[in-house]
C-alpha cells in the first residue's frame, strides 16, 4: 500500500512539475538559449522578434522589420557573423516600440522645426527659444488669467441674482427678464470670445513643455551643469532613448525615442549589441557610446573590439 502512495505521489509531482514547465516554457526556453549564449558567445545567432508597437510611431511591423534587419546588419557585415535572426515569435529578445513623454515631445518639436539633436549646439537653440516663449506665455497667461477672472466675478453676480429669484417663487417682472436675459447673453459672448486667447496660450504652455522637456534630457545627456526644469507639464530628463533588459529570464528591448528613421536605426543597433553582451564604450563615434550622437550607422574599430571581446569570452570546447 506503501509503494502504491508513494507513485501516486511521484506521478502528482510529476505532473505539478510537467504542468509548471509547460507554463512558463517560454521564460524557460529564454533562460536556456541564455545561458547558452553566456558559454558560447557568438555560436548561434539571438532570435528576436516585434511585441507591441505603439501606433502613434506611424510605424508598420514591416517598416520595422526592415529597421531590424538593418540593425542586424550593422554588426554582422563587418564581423562576418551570423548573430542575429528574426522570428514571427517566440524570439529569444521581444522588441518594443514604446511611446511616451520623450517622443511626444521629439515629435511636437521636430512637426515645428526645432532643432532636436544631441549636441550643445541644439541645446543652446532650444534654451534660447525657451526663454524667449517663456517670457511671452507668461505675460499672455496673465492677461488671460485677469479676463477670467472678470469673467468668473460677472458670472457669480449673475448666479447670485438667478438664486434670489428662484428663492422668492415669484413671477420675474418682465423688464428684470429682459435684462437678466440679455446679461446671459453677454456672458455668453465674453465666455467664447476669451476661448481662442485661451487655445491659444494653451497652444503655447505646450510648445513650452515639450522644449523643457527636450532640454531636461539635453541637459542629462550632455552632462550639463544646469538645473532641470520644474515647470508644470514638463518631463524630467531621461537618459534612455532605448532599454535592453532582463526580467526573469525574458530579454527585452524598448525604444523610446528617436528623431529620423537612420536614428530609429542606430537606437536598434545600439540595444542590439547590449544583448550580444556589448557594454559601453568611450569612443564617442561608436555605436555602442552612452549617447546616441547622430545617424551614423557604420561601427568604429571600438566597436569591433569590443564584440571581439565578448564573442571571444565564455566556454569553448
Amino acid at each position: 500500500m506503501r509503494k502504491i502512495i508513494d507513485w501516486i505521489l511521484l506521478a502528482a509531482l510529476l505532473c505539478v512539475a510537467g504542468y509548471n514547465v509547460y507554463m512558463h516554457r517560454t521564460q524557460i526556453r529564454s533562460i536556456a538559449r541564455g545561458m547558452k549564449g553566456k558559454i558560447s558567445p557568438c555560436a548561434s545567432p539571438i532570435l528576436y522578434s516585434i511585441g507591441s508597437i505603439d501606433p502613434r510611431f506611424h510605424v508598420s511591423t514591416n517598416t520595422f522589420v526592415n529597421d531590424l534587419k538593418i540593425a542586424e546588419a550593422v554588426w554582422e557585415t563587418p564581423s562576418h557573423r551570423n548573430l542575429f535572426e528574426y522570428a514571427q515569435s517566440g524570439g529569444d529578445v521581444t522588441i518594443n516600440l514604446i511611446y511616451d513623454d520623450r517622443q511626444a515631445a521629439t515629435d511636437k518639436l521636430l512637426a515645428m522645426g526645432f532643432q532636436t539633436d544631441q549636441s550643445l549646439a541644439a541645446y543652446d537653440s532650444l534654451k534660447a527659444r525657451y526663454d524667449v516663449l517663456a517670457v511671452r506665455v507668461d505675460s499672455e497667461q496673465a492677461k488671460l488669467n485677469a479676463k477670467l477672472a472678470v469673467y468668473k466675478r460677472k458670472s457669480a453676480a449673475f448666479n447670485a441674482v438667478i438664486r434670489h429669484w428662484n428663492r422668492a417663487r415669484q413671477r420675474v417682472p418682465p423688464a428684470e427678464y429682459t435684462r437678466l436675459m440679455e446679461k446671459r447673453a453677454e456672458l455668453k459672448r465674453e465666455f467664447y470670445g476669451v476661448k481662442p486667447q485661451e487655445r491659444a496660450v494653451n497652444a503655447q504652455i505646450g510648445t513650452l513643455n515639450a522644449l523643457a522637456t527636450r532640454l531636461n534630457q539635453l541637459i542629462v545627456q550632455l552632462n550639463i551643469n544646469a538645473a532641470q526644469y520644474k515647470r508644470t507639464g514638463a518631463a524630467l530628463g531621461r537618459f534612455e532613448e532605448g532599454l535592453y533588459h532582463v526580467s526573469g529570464g525574458i530579454r527585452t528591448i524598448d525604444i523610446y525615442q528617436y528623431a529620423s528613421t537612420k536614428q530609429r536605426v542606430r537606437v536598434l543597433a545600439h540595444e542590439m549589441g547590449h544583448a550580444l553582451g556589448l557594454e559601453h564604450i568611450s569612443d564617442r563615434e561608436a555605436i555602442m557610446y552612452m549617447i546616441n550622437r547622430g545617424e551614423n550607422l557604420n561601427v568604429s574599430g571600438a566597436d569591433l573590439s569590443e564584440l571581439s571581446r565578448v564573442c571571444s569570452s565564455g566556454i569553448r570546447p
